[in-house]
This record gives structure tokens, sequence and C-alpha cells, in this order.
């Protein structure tokens, strides 16, 4: 009788023993490969999470400025204004017939090119809708198309809608830690786009065309003339000129190269008049269907 015990005893905990390394072994285990599911959910669940994350967080444009939309709402804001332009672009050719290229090649350049263009009129917040209104201040729709030489009467104002920033400052000649010479400008006062800065530079780096006088005094039209998407902050690089600078004589004359244009006063109330026509910082809060 103990013997039959016993054998019972050792029979129950040998089926135990069985059954838990069956369930823990390599063949159909069910509880482990629950748990693996319930894993790999958690995961998925997380990778879901971070993706809303994302698409509910707002993006920010090449310069750091945040514009208030989603990265799929700016995209698409984007590519509105790009279609925009591209009809802005050819409106004048539509009077004289469909444009004609010799093969697809060539066509695919220039729609590339006008984009490229398209891009950085976006980066610059040039402001499609106000270009008519510009026609006041003696800058034609056809200028933005043109090249930098046909600006209207007063070459400043064009400059002045396309530029990020326009600043009065004192021009300085330095140099770079590889000993290459550049201009910098002391800024005395931001005209347009102050909102790029939280304070006003000690010092902005920039590439101009032809030669300027060290020591002067200057307004002087910068941003980036480049469809790069990696900027991240306009105060972190090297700005381009994007206009003829302005020098400033005898503390209020203004002249543009030779020819006196009227006292600074004056030509900075402008400036800011147009950048009030184009409504610089609502730039990303306006439709452009």
């Amino acid at each position: 009788m103990k013997q039959s015990k016993r054998t019972i005893i050792v029979a129950v905990i040998f089926s135990l023993l069985t059954t838990v390394f069956a369930m823990s072994g390599d063949g159909n285990n069910e509880p482990a490969k629950q748990t693996q599911e319930v894993k790999q959910d958690a995961q998925v669940e997380n990778a879901e999470q971070l993706d809303q994350t994302k698409s509910n967080s707002t993006a920010k444009d090449w310069f750091g400025f945040d514009t208030g939309m989603t990265e799929k709402e700016f995209q698409e804001h984007q590519e509105v204004y790009i279609q925009r332009w591209i009809e802005f672009h050819e409106a004048p050719q539509a009077k004289h017939g469909k444009r004609v290229f010799k093969n697809e090649t060539k066509e695919n350049e220039f729609l590339e090119r006008i984009r490229n263009k398209a891009l950085i009129s976006y980066q610059q917040r040039l402001n499609l809708n106000a270009i008519p209104k510009f026609e006041k201040f003696g800058i034609g729709s056809g200028d933005y198309f043109a090249g930098y030489d046909a600006h209207g009467v007063e070459p400043y104002t064009y400059a002045t809608t396309i530029s990020q920033v326009v600043i009065h400052g004192v021009v300085t000649i330095g140099y770079d830690s590889l000993k290459h010479a550049g201009y910098y400008l002391k800024p005395i006062e931001i005209v347009k786009g102050g909102f790029y800065y939280e304070k006003l530079p000690d010092i902005i780096p920039f590439n101009v065309w032809g030669e300027l006088n060290d020591g002067q005094e200057y307004i002087v039209f910068l941003g980036v003339n480049s469809n790069t998407k990696d900027i991240n902050k306009l105060n972190k690089i090297r700005l381009e000129n994007i206009g003829l600078p302005l020098n400033i004589r005898d503390k209020t004359k203004v002249y543009s190269g030779l020819y006196y244009i009227g006292e600074i006063s004056e030509i900075k109330s402008k400036i800011r008049e147009i950048d009030h026509v184009n409504d610089t910082q609502n730039f990303y809060n306006r439709s452009y269907k």
C-alpha cells in the first residue's frame, strides 16, 4: 500500500514537471507565445503613439521659426504656394499659347528651375497675394522673373520684398578662422525681420557683391538665396546680399550707388510700409490657393 502511494506521488510530480517543461520549451508554447504577442502589441502601440505625437507637433521652417502647422500641413502649404507661383510665372506666356519644349528633358529642367525659384521665394516669405499691391512702389510683377536688373524705379523697394531681413548698421571688414576676408555688420536697427532674432545680434556676417567701405553705415538687404533645406537658424549662417546696399552719408542722407534717394527716416518708412503690405510675419497663416 505504501509502495503504491509512493508510486502515485512520483507519477504526479513527474506529470507536473513534464507539463512545466512542455510549456517553457521550444514546442507549441502558448503562454510564451502570448507573452511575445503582448510585447509586440505594446511596441506597435508605442510606435503609433510616437507617430501621433510627431503628427500633432508643429513644424519649424528652415530658420527654426515655428510655423504653427503640423509637418504634413507645412508641406501641403508649401506645395500650394509652389503651384501658385508656377501659374503666376506662366500667366504672361499663356497669352501666346502653351510653351513648347524640344523634348521632355528640357521641359523637366525648366519646371525644376521654376520650382527651385518658387521654393526660394517661399523661404523669403514673399506674399504672392501682395505682389499686385507692390506696383505703387514701382515694382512690376515681371520683376520677379527678370532677375535683379529689372527692379522698377527704386531697386531697394524690390530688394525689400525678397529679403529675410533689412538691417541698418555699420560695416566692418574682418577675417574668419581661415584668414579669409569677409564683411560683418554691427546692427543699429533691424528694419525688417526682427522676429527672426531673440535680441539684436552683436554682429552679422554676410556676403556682398562688390565692395563696401569699412566703418561706413549702410542699409543692407540680406537673406538666403538658395533652396537648401538644412539651415536651422537664420542667425547661425552667413547671409547673402540680396540687393544693392544703401550708403548713408552725413548721418541722414541715403545713396543708392552715386545717387541720393532720400533721408534715412523716409527710406526706412518706405521699407516698413512694404513689409506691412507683404505682412511677412503672418506668412504661414495665409492661404495661397
